[in-house]
């Protein structure tokens, strides 16, 4: 069952028990070791125990002198594992945009999230919608714990040309698009949760349609 409306869009924490644990715990949430079998290279699952996890990275703007973002992911099962604003330094602030205003939560430094981008991805293969933008705004180390990176943008592309499907507009599809030649809801916002939900939706439709 997916997580509420009111958690999703609250753009805190909205771990499982892994992060409940607290800040404290975070160094035992490094990825183990990488396992040789049959001569191949092989991540061990994420504590999730999740195949995929789907996930969105959103832009709130300059705060300061930082640029905040908020990064959601969610499991197979439609679980919002962990919604969080983060905060990098922003050399060019000025030319970022406009501030977000006042936020609801202090963001993270960057630090401080990467441990806890690689424990939820570790193992487990990543579906973004664009793959290249979203996957430039993680953490390194979180995109080398992953067994890998899918992109339901361009999968979506190649259903849709099979299916003689017309892009609206400059002609590039952007998810609300998508969504709707699917016959898919749409987020009723840009929070980061609802759009990683909908990617995944989005997927799980494609897995119907090829």
């Amino acid at each position: 069952m997916r997580s509420s409306d009111q958690e999703r869009g609250s753009g805190v924490f909205h771990p499982l028990d892994l992060i409940r644990r607290g800040r404290q715990d975070h160094t035992n949430l490094r990825p183990e070791k990488h396992r040789r079998t049959f001569g191949l290279r092989r991540r061990a699952r994420s504590e999730f125990g999740a195949d995929r996890i789907y996930f969105a990275v959103r832009s709130l703007g300059v705060h300061g002198r930082d640029h905040v973002l908020q990064s959601a992911f969610v499991d197979d099962r439609a679980n919002v594992v962990m919604s969080v604003l983060t905060a990098s330094p922003a050399p060019a602030a000025v030319m970022l945009g406009a501030s977000p205003g006042d936020l609801a939560m202090t963001p993270l430094p960057a630090e401080a999230f990467e441990p806890m981008a690689e424990a939820v991805c570790h193992g487990a293969t990543l579906v973004t919608f664009h793959r290249v933008l979203q996957g430039g705004l993680l953490p390194p180390s979180g995109l080398a714990a992953a067994a890998g990176m899918d992109c339901a943008w361009r999968r979506f592309n190649r259903v849709a040309r099979q299916r003689g499907w017309v892009a609206p507009g400059e002609g590039i599809l952007a998810l609300s698009d998508c969504l709707a030649l699917a016959n898919l809801p749409l987020p009723s916002s840009e929070d980061a949760a609802l759009r990683a939900l909908a990617i995944r939706d989005l997927w799980l439709w494609l897995d119907a349609a090829e």
